[in-house]
């Protein structure tokens, strides 16, 4: 099972999504939308970005793990 993106409504009755790895751990929590066009436009924003998107290691520190490096 891979990795997959929960649309639900929240307990203020607004929609969300929840990224979840295969093991159920979540991921990610979205914010509130009010309508599903909008949730589900995110989810395929989040998608794209994070298949294109650059890590950005903002600590100051390097990883002698980093494929970078």
């Amino acid at each position: 099972m891979a990795s997959q993106f929960n649309l639900y409504v929240d307990a203020d009755a607004c929609l969300r999504f929840q990224l979840v790895t295969e093991n159920g751990g979540v991921l990610l929590t979205s914010k509130a939308f009010k309508d599903e066009d909008a949730a589900i436009a995110a989810i395929w924003s989040v998608r794209e970005s994070a298949a294109n998107g650059r890590i950005v290691d903002l600590t100051g520190s390097t990883s002698d793990d980093d494929p970078a490096s």
